[in-house]
């Protein structure tokens, strides 16, 4: 198991941060020879992998990961389930960079 934190100074629509933070937790599994089985999100426009224009090449960058992975599913979960995610989002507002 592992967790990442990362402070990026720049604003972006919702879905392109979630599409972004995705992305970045599927590199960091792989960096650290994690398998994975399952992905999951709060954020339903991306998890059914409808991108907008803005979101459609961090999109393309996820299902690249995806296609070379062990991920069987992806999924929808509430943010009241999601909690995890939610509280190392807070946290990273206080860190500099990157934090594994």
């Amino acid at each position: 198991m592992a967790s990442l934190c990362q402070n990026i100074k720049a604003c972006f629509q919702p879905q392109i941060a979630e599409a972004m933070a995705i992305l970045r937790g599927l590199r960091l599994a792989i960096e650290t020879g994690l398998v994975l089985a399952s992905l999951e999100s709060d954020d339903l426009s991306v998890v059914k992998v409808m991108p907008s224009a803005e979101v459609e090449v961090v999109i393309h960058d996820i299902l690249c990961v995806l296609r070379n992975s062990n991920v069987t599913s992806v999924n929808f979960v509430p943010r009241l389930a999601n909690n995890d995610a939610h509280s190392l989002a807070k946290l990273a507002l206080d860190f500099e960079g990157e934090f594994v």
